[in-house]
């Protein structure tokens, strides 16, 4: 293991909030249902977006799923904060875990789609018709956000399998 990554699992597992997380009976559980609530939000309201854009329920208008963004905004941060938390407090476990390594580049990659999508997708969406038939196929937005979509799904499956490995991964 390098220096620099010793020193900062070293200066984590030091740290009051190390302490706090793991020498508490019940922060931890508590942080495992918030990350799992957090999931829920999160991944069910990307679902319900980007099965949307590939055409599934067509008769929903585009417009209408974009309220879940917000709720999976709100899972995201509280996943944010309770994976920060999880890795200040037990930091020698996930910060030399390969899967916790491939879940993280994976949540980096969603995001990257996720710019895409506010920059270029988005704003096609704000400007269609809030008809019933607003989006009969996935062509009427693009094939980019078609492509968008799927990368979306596949992304935050990997991300929630890899978190699922952590555990079991063993660490070098």
């Amino acid at each position: 293991m390098n220096s620099l990554l010793s020193w900062v699992i070293d200066t984590l597992n030091a740290s009051p909030v190390s302490g706090f997380v793991m020498d508490n009976a019940v922060v931890f559980p508590v942080l495992e249902m918030a990350h799992f609530l957090g999931l829920c939000l999160l991944f069910g309201s990307l679902l319900v977006v980007d099965l949307r854009m590939v055409g599934f329920a067509k008769a929903v208008p585009i417009k209408q799923v974009d309220v879940f963004l917000r709720w999976a905004l709100i899972g995201f941060a509280i996943n944010m904060i309770s994976g920060l938390l999880f890795v200040i407090g037990d930091s020698d476990r996930y910060l030399v875990n390969i899967a916790f390594g491939a879940k993280m580049a994976c949540i980096v990659l969603a995001g990257i789609n996720t710019l895409y999508f506010i920059k270029c997708i988005k704003p096609q969406m704000a400007s269609m018709p809030l008809s019933a038939r607003a989006l009969n196929t996935p062509a009427q937005l693009g094939k980019n956000a078609y492509v968008v979509a799927w990368l979306s799904l596949l992304l935050w499956t990997c991300v929630i399998i890899l978190g699922r490995f952590i555990p079991y991964v063993e660490t070098p």
